[in-house]
């Protein structure tokens, strides 16, 4: 293989381990995102229909009270409308989804890394194989908004800032301090 193609490849093999570690970290926060969301919907459904519960109760001690019934019925309509939303939103299931494409990100980015660190292994069969692997997963995947992906290259970069010096060894292995 001549050095520019090899120059080529290396760089595009780069460029791909940039772009799954975007989005293995976008899945991660996506999915704490979803996470975060269903026990808030959770927490929020079990106080209103606590309120409820405890509305009624008083509504049928005191049924003169019209303000009181009318407030027990928009707490009870918002209980119940969130508890739907909470079904069809369906957010531990796209948690789920979101962590599972992360894991299979996290898995062919770090092939790539093991082809970066050994250009013996950037071979047309490996470059294919991780090209194909990659596209099962992008059909997979759940999508991702900008957003989430401006947040992911965001903590990425802090992440490589907070990083101390790296200096490669004779040996080809990175060793870290001053």
């Amino acid at each position: 293989m001549g050095h520019d193609v090899a120059a080529s490849r290396l760089q595009m093999i780069t460029d791909w381990a940039e772009g799954l570690r975007v989005l293995h970290v976008a899945h991660n926060i996506a999915a704490e995102r979803f996470e975060r969301w269903d026990r808030v919907t959770a927490i929020s459904t079990a106080a209103l229909s606590t309120v409820v519960g405890t509305a009624i109760f008083a509504t049928l001690a005191e049924s003169s009270r019209t303000a009181v019934r009318i407030i027990t019925g928009i707490l009870s309509l918002a209980a119940a409308a969130l508890s739907t939303a909470q079904l069809i939103w369906n957010y531990p299931q796209l948690a789920a989804q979101h962590r599972a494409a992360a894991v299979r990100y996290a898995t062919v980015r770090r092939q790539l890394d093991i082809m970066l660190a050994d250009s013996d292994r950037l071979t047309d069969d490996n470059v294919n194989a991780v090209s194909a692997t990659w596209e099962d997963i992008e059909k997979a995947a759940p999508a991702l908004s900008r957003p989430i992906r401006r947040r992911a290259r965001r903590e990425i970069a802090d992440r490589i800032a907070r990083r101390p010096a790296t200096q490669i060894t004779p040996a080809g292995r990175p060793r870290t301090g001053a």
